[in-house]
This record gives structure tokens, C-alpha cells and sequence, in this order.
């Protein structure tokens, strides 16, 4: 029997709107049991359709990238080539570790059902709300960046005439087509279509893989929030039964090993996802930083403006990793304080010796990794920010 009686709505609240992006990109988890043969179907056409929309970008890009002989023109191409990347290796990591989202998913649902008391909900209703206030200032940063991007600078170029006289309307991403014209209507017309359709699947799909990281890092320390409280509530009376006691430091522990086991979880599931995102937009942000200088001495305004949004997005994104990663080690830091100041002479004595153990386990290492080789931390974002200064300065005198 469920304690919290309002659970699926709560599930329903943390989840709407990760969840309504990855649903239509065919790769949100069934929670309710096996999917039925008509929404396996759908779910195989959409995840289809969405490979078809960011391989007809990334692949014709990437031929224009090997043909093209001037440099700076190559630069500025590079960094849709690596989003590109990035994206199919992060929907590929969606679509294969489906399962392990889904037990992150149930674990949390499991959580929400098992709630026992409207304090320790409102708690965990806090850390959700702010999981929630997170993705929606990734989606809003991404889309606009990208709508700018992909739509709003074509049209600001205008229609460009070469050398031999040849009127050429620019795409939102350079590409080679072989012998087919994309200069002529309605293949013109088409191929930006396809492209901008393209684009909100990509950043789809950067929106979606933040908001699973803010909802299950945000649920975690939701939890570990509620881990304080149990701990405070055993040593809080002077005077207690035996077997209230045995309740109390139970409930401590098993709370205890259950985040430590969904932490584990979560790790696992998302150490490559959020790899490749702090690597790439590294990447990104030092060569976009050359592309503005670039833009900025022929005083192209609008281009520069693009790729100033571009860069925001980009830092933004990953301050959203660095930051649900701190909030996690923050919040684990105060769980390992408030072992440490339990007033265990007020228990019995068998029973303060059991403290030890919860101390031990309280102040071991609590963090979310990229890879298990870079912390997600406000220390990482620096570090990202160093590094993207420094390379841009390399790139920058390499060229000149």
C-alpha cells in the first residue's frame, strides 16, 4: 500500500518536461510494464526518423568540411561537426541504456511512493522543483541559441554572389550534395527545411539528457535532505525504548544504502553521457570564441550575436552539469557533518557503537563523475573556462 497516495502525480510534475521531449524522441522509458507491439513500432519510426534528421546534417557537413581548401572557413564549420557528434553518441547512449534509465526512474517512483511524511515530501518536492527550474533554463538558452542559429542568420546573410557571378543562397549548415543542387527550388527550400527540423531534434536531445541529470541528481539530494532529518530525529529523546531505537537506526541505514545504491545507479548511467558533454562544449567554446572575433572585425553584427548566444548556451549547459554535481557533494558533505555532531552518549551503548558504521559510510566520497575521470563541479566549470581561454588563445595566434 502506497503511502503517498498523490505519488504518480508527483512522478507526472518532476518529470513533464524531460519527459515530453524524450518521449518524442522515442527514447522516454515505459514505467507502466512492456510496451505493446504498436508502441514498439512508434518507438523504433521515431528513434528512425530522428538518426535520418541528424545524419543528413552531420554527414553532408562533414564532406564539406574534408573538400573545403580555406581555413577559416573550416574552423567555422568544426564546431557544428563536433555538436554533431555529440548529439548521435548522446541519443545512441539514450537509446542503448534505456533499461538503467528506467530502473533510475522506478527507483525514484519508489521513493515518491514510500514518502512518510508530508515534511519529507515537501523536502523532496524542493530539490525537484529547483531539478525542473534547471532544465527549463537549458531548453530556453538551447532553442533560442539554435533558433538563431539555424534560422534567424541564413536570412541575415542574404543571397551571396561568387567569383564566377553565381548567386548562392546560404543553407543553416554548409554541406556537400554530390551533383544534386541544393541552389535550386524547391530542393532549396527542402534542404533547410530538413536542416531546421534537424536542429530541434539536436537540441532536443541536449535539453533532454540535462533534465535526466537535474532529475536524478536533484532527487538524490532530496534524499540525502531526509537522511539528516532521520539522523537528528535518533538521538532526539533522552530516553527511549530499545526497539524505537532499533526502528530509527534501521530506517538511518537502509535509507543510507538506498541512495548509495541509486548514486551508483545514476553514475553508471550517465558517466559517458556527461563526458562527452563537457569535452565537446569545451571544444566548442574556444573555436566559437575565434568565430566571434572573426565576425566582429568584418562588423558583422548579427553573426556575432549568433555565436555570442552559441558560446552562452554551450557554458550555461554545462554549468547545469557542474552545478546538480556540486548541489550532490554539498548536500553529501552536510550528511557527513551531521554524523559527525550525532550526540550518541545519549543512546544506549550497544546502540552508539552501530553509529560508527552510519559515520564511516557518511563521510565516504559522495560525487558525480564524467567518465570517473572529471568531478562535476563549480571547480570543473573554472577548469572548462581556463581551458577554453587557453586553447582559443592558441587557435588564435596559430591562425593570425
Amino acid at each position: 500500500m502506497a503511502r503517498n497516495k498523490n505519488y504518480q502525480n508527483d512522478i507526472m510534475f518532476i518529470t513533464q518536461f524531460t519527459r515530453n521531449i524524450l518521449r518524442i524522441l522515442g527514447v522516454w522509458p515505459s514505467l507502466k510494464g512492456e510496451r505493446t507491439m504498436i508502441e514498439r513500432i512508434h518507438q523504433f519510426l521515431l528513434i528512425c526518423t530522428s538518426n535520418v534528421l541528424l545524419y543528413s546534417v552531420l554527414i553532408p557537413g562533414f564532406l564539406f568540411w574534408i573538400l573545403e581548401k580555406r581555413t577559416h572557413v573550416k574552423i567555422q564549420v568544426f564546431p557544428l561537426l563536433i555538436f554533431g557528434f555529440m548529439t548521435i553518441s548522446k541519443y545512441g547512449n539514450l537509446i542503448f541504456r534505456e533499461g538503467q534509465i528506467k530502473r533510475c526512474l522506478k527507483h525514484i517512483e519508489e521513493d515518491w511512493k514510500n514518502v512518510t511524511s508530508m515534511s519529507a515530501r515537501n523536502t523532496m518536492l524542493d530539490s525537484a522543483k529547483t531539478g525542473r527550474r534547471l532544465v527549463t533554463l537549458c531548453g530556453a538558452f538551447m532553442y533560442s541559441s539554435g533558433l538563431s542559429f539555424r534560422l534567424i542568420l541564413p536570412f541575415t546573410k542574404g543571397k551571396i554572389v561568387n567569383a564566377q557571378n553565381i548567386t548562392i543562397k546560404p543553407l543553416p549548415c554548409p554541406g556537400y550534395f554530390f551533383s544534386f543542387n541544393a541552389q535550386a527550388s524547391p530542393s532549396y527550400e527542402i534542404i533547410f527545411a530538413v536542416q531546421f527540423i534537424s536542429g530541434l531534434v539536436t537540441f532536443s536531445i541536449t535539453t533532454g539528457v540535462c533534465g535526466l541529470a537535474a532529475i536524478f541528481v536533484m532527487h538524490a539530494c532530496g534524499q540525502l535532505k531526509i537522511l539528516i532529518e532521520l539522523m537528528r530525529h535518533l538521538v532526539e529523546d533522552q530516553w527511549q525504548e530499545k526497539e524505537e531505537v532499533n526502528k530509527k537506526l534501521a530506517a538511518v541505514v537502509e535509507h543510507q544504502i538506498r541512495i548509495r545504491h541509486f548514486l551508483q545507479l545514476v553514475e553508471h548511467t550517465m558517466q559517458q553521457i556527461c563526458l562527452i558533454e563537457i569535452m565537446g562544449c569545451t571544444a566548442i567554446v574556444c573555436i566559437l570564441g575565434y568565430c566571434i572575433i572573426v565576425e566582429w572585425e568584418k562588423s558583422n553584427t548579427i553573426a556575432t550575436c549568433s555565436y555570442f548566444m552559441s558560446i552562452t548556451s554551450m557554458m550555461i549547459n554545462v554549468f547545469l552539469f557542474c552545478y546538480t554535481g556540486e548541489q550532490l557533494t554539498s548536500q553529501a558533505e552536510k550528511v557527513a557533518n551531521t554524523s559527525c555532531e550525532l550526540e550518541w552518549y545519549r543512546l544506549p551503548n550497544e546502540k552508539a557503537r552501530g553509529i560508527v558504521l552510519v559515520m564511516i559510510i557518511s563521510n565516504l566520497p559522495t560525487k558525480i563523475t564524467a567518465g570517473k575521470i572529471i568531478d562535476l563541479s563549480l571547480k570543473t566549470y573554472g577548469d572548462v573556462v581556463k581551458t577554453a581561454v587557453t586553447y582559443f588563445n592558441m587557435l588564435r595566434n596559430v591562425i593570425d
